[in-house]
Parts: C-alpha cells; sequence; structure tokens
C-alpha cells in the first residue's frame, strides 16, 4: 500500500531526474554513467527546494505572525482559563480562529514545507531502489514484472547505477559498501548532513526565538528536543540511505542552512537577537539621512505657510520623496487612503527621531491602519455626541414654537388682555418702590 501511494511521486521525480540529465548533456557533459547523473540529483533538490519557496516564505510570516498575535492570545487564553465546559472550549476556539483569521496567520503554516518534502524524499528513495532492481532485471509493481519506473528503463537503470560518488555506487548504502574509501565517504556525508542540520537549528533557537524567561516554556523545550532529536534521526536514516539519496539529503541540508541566514538577514522573528540587530540596523541607516531631510523640509514649511496650495504641494512632494527614499530602509508604504500627505510625514517624522522598537514593515502597517480605523470611529462617535444637543434643542424649540401658537403670543402664553398686562407691570414696579422705601 505504502508502494502505490509513492509510486506517482517516484515517477515524476524520475522525470525532472531524466529531464535535468538530458540538459546537461546537451551543454556539454559526457551521457552514459558518469558525474553528470551525480550533478542532476544535486539540481532535483535545488529545483525541489525553488518550488516550495512560496510555502517557506508562508512559513516565516506565519511564525511573525504568531509572535505578533501573543499577546492577544494569551487574553484569550486568559478568559477562558479554567473553563472546561464544551460550551466554553468551542468559544475559545472560535475566537482563536478569528483572531488567526483577522491576522492572516495560522498555526500550521510551519509544518507546510516539512509536509510536502516527504512524500518527495519518499519517492526518491524509492526510485533509488527501483533503479537497482531494473538495472537487474528484476524489478516489479504490484506484483507484476515491470520494465521501467517513468522514462528510466533498463539502459538509464544502469547508466545511473554505474555513477559513482568516490567510488561509490549511486545505488550502494554503506551496508553495501565494502572498500574503506567508499565507507569513509558515507560516513563524511552523514557528519556533514548532520552537523549542518545541527548549526541550523541551533541558530534558529539561540538567533531567531524571543528570550523566554521560563526554561520550562513547552517551545523552548519542544525545539531544545527537536534540536537534538533530528541530528540523532539523520544518523540512523543515513546509513539506510543510498549514496543517491545522501547526496540528495546533504545538499538539502546545505540549501536549509543557507535559508536560515537569509531569514535572520531579512525576515527573523519579532523580539528575537536577530530581530532587533536588524532594527538597529534600518533604524540607523534610516536616520542617518532623515534628521537633515526634515530640517530642510521645516525651513521651506514655514516659508510657504501662508500659501496653502503651497503647503500641499510641498507636503505631497515631500511624501513622494520619503516614500521612495525609506525603501532603502524597508519601511511599508501602503498608508491609509484616509491619511493626508501631512499626516503621513508626521509618521515618517516620528521615526526619524524615535528609538524604533518594531520594524516598519507589513506587521507595523497593520497596526497603522488599525490604529487610523480606530481614531476615525473615535471621530465619528465624537461628532455624533456634539450633534445630539442640537437636536434636541431643535425638538425643544419646536415644542415651545407650537405651545406659543396654541396661545397666542410667545410672551403672553396666559393670553391676557393688553390692559391687564399693563395693570400688573404698573403693580410690579409699585411693589418694588415701596420695598425700597421700606429699607
Amino acid at each position: 500500500m505504502f508502494d502505490l501511494i509513492l509510486h506517482p511521486f517516484a515517477v515524476a521525480i524520475t522525470w525532472v531526474w531524466v529531464m535535468i540529465h538530458r540538459g546537461l548533456v546537451a551543454i556539454g557533459f559526457s551521457g552514459g554513467s558518469g558525474v553528470a547523473w551525480v550533478i542532476s540529483i544535486i539540481l532535483v533538490t535545488i529545483v525541489v527546494r525553488i518550488l516550495i519557496i512560496p510555502l517557506f516564505l508562508k512559513q516565516i510570516k506565519s511564525s511573525r505572525g504568531m509572535q505578533a498575535i501573543q499577546p492577544e492570545m494569551k487574553k484569550i487564553q486568559e478568559k477562558y482559563r479554567g473553563k472546561t465546559d464544551p460550551l466554553s472550549r468551542q468559544k475559545m476556539a472560535e475566537e482563536t480562529q478569528s483572531l488567526y483569521k483577522k491576522h492572516g496567520t495560522s498555526p500550521f503554516a510551519s509544518c507546510l514545507p516539512v509536509l510536502v518534502q516527504m512524500p518527495i524524499l519518499f519517492g526518491m528513495y524509492q526510485a533509488f531502489i527501483a533503479v537497482k532492481l531494473i538495472a537487474d532485471g528484476v524489478y516489479t509493481y504490484r506484483g507484476e514484472a515491470a520494465e521501467s519506473l517513468g522514462p528510466i528503463d533498463q539502459t538509464l537503470a544502469k547508466e545511473i547505477d554505474g555513477s559513482t560518488v568516490m567510488g561509490v555506487q549511486l545505488s550502494n548504502t554503506i551496508g553495501s559498501t565494502s572498500d574503506v574509501l567508499g565507507i569513509a565517504t558515507f560516513i563524511v556525508l552523514i557528519a556533514t548532513m548532520v552537523t549542518l542540520q545541527f548549526l541550523s537549528m541551533r541558530m534558529m533557537l539561540v538567533r531567531n526565538m524571543p528570550p523566554v524567561d521560563d526554561p520550562n516554556n513547552p517551545m523552548v523545550r519542544s525545539q531544545k528536543l527537536m534540536m537534538y532529536m533530528m541530528p540523532a534521526m539523520f544518523i540512523a536514516t543515513g546509513f539506510v540511505f543510498q549514496m543517491g539519496l545522501l547526496v540528495y539529503m546533504v545538499t538539502g541540508t546545505v540549501w536549509a542552512l543557507a535559508q536560515q541566514l537569509w531569514t535572520l538577514h531579512y525576515m527573523p522573528t519579532p523580539g528575537s537577537p536577530a530581530y532587533l540587530d536588524l532594527v538597529a540596523k534600518r533604524q540607523s541607516r534610516y536616520q542617518s539621512w532623515a534628521k537633515e531631510f526634515f530640517t530642510t523640509y521645516d525651513a521651506e514649511r514655514t516659508a510657504v505657510s501662508g500659501d496653502t496650495s503651497a503647503v500641499e504641494e510641498l507636503n505631497a512632494r515631500t511624501r513622494q520623496t520619503l516614500v521612495a527614499r525609506g525603501k532603502s530602509a524597508k519601511i511599508a508604504s501602503d498608508f491609509p487612503a484616509e491619511l493626508s500627505d501631512g499626516e503621513v510625514i508626521t509618521i515618517y517624522r516620528n521615526l526619524a527621531h524615535q528609538e524604533w522598537t518594531t520594524l516598519p514593515d507589513e506587521l507595523w502597517m497593520r497596526g497603522v491602519k488599525r490604529q487610523t480605523e480606530r481614531n476615525l470611529e473615535r471621530r465619528a462617535q465624537q461628532g455624533s455626541r456634539r450633534e445630539q444637543p442640537r437636536r434636541q434643542s431643535k425638538a425643544q424649540r419646536k415644542a415651545a414654537a407650537e405651545h406659543h401658537s396654541d396661545s397666542g403670543d410667545a410672551t403672553n402664553p396666559a393670553g391676557l388682555s393688553p390692559e391687564e398686562l399693563e395693570r400688573r407691570r404698573q403693580a410690579r414696579r409699585k411693589a418694588q418702590r415701596d420695598k425700597k422705601k421700606g429699607r
């Protein structure tokens, strides 16, 4: 059953392998058994790794996104701490999934590159087994004799099987190798693979993970466990891999180490030592020219302060310049449309004079957009509160006007005659004079 599942992968890999070999022969490598088959294995590895680069980038972005949402994740966990009933568990899962969706991340994205590579690795393993059997004329598929695997027939199988690395045939394992040089070659390749794997994982743990105060933190413990388990697994599997598959694995490990170095340099995990180093580097690069730039801008802004159109023109031109020059520090520039040129310039100004605590990248820009949305909502609410009293006043004035209209006179709500009004005024005045005399 396992062979049936892997057979399509093995066929696809052999086609890529043979096509790459034909390309090498076309540019001058010798045909038949020889180094072209070894180089084609290396190129197959590179092709596979290039094809899964989108998954690798998704893995990095997901990892950075997971780190960014940890404060919100902790709030959800605290909210449902100690609640084990099914309804609470369901609500917690729904809120967690909503958080993942909001930030475009997922804890499962980090597994995608590994999951994709596993069938390719096992397919390659099956292909090397098939090469030996096809060359010997004893290959079977589904219990019946077969003459080929994809494009690899007996002629090509013999060419591949006859190709060597330091005298070891590509289909041989360390157990089927008798000479000392061949065994030493296996040991060197296995040691190289294990060492590079260990260095890659240690680099990730030390340089690309935020410091954790608790040494018993589950994430830290799992990373440390993997740092020692993976090399141990490589040692165990290295002794059963064929030479060709070992070449594939060593090439893949070198590629993984190079990717790790690239990640540390360009896309480290927020809060990690590598991230803080990158923040300091990009801050220095931006502020080296931005502070002087804003001194010049302020002078120009003062000179045209009385001319509104000139100020708008200056701000538009300044924003374009800042966006263009800010690219050298990888500053995200897809600001919300609601922000004016002046507001965007203020953001760049803050970056020029403040100490950076984060990279002004796409994650930072999400925060800018969320803050802009909150500001707009706050302004709308304040405007609504200011408008409400005016609406009430208008309603009151309308009711009063209707009441006065019904009474006949806005200053005479009781509807008294002019003579009666005059008599009452005279009486009030007399009462006031008598009161003053009595003092």
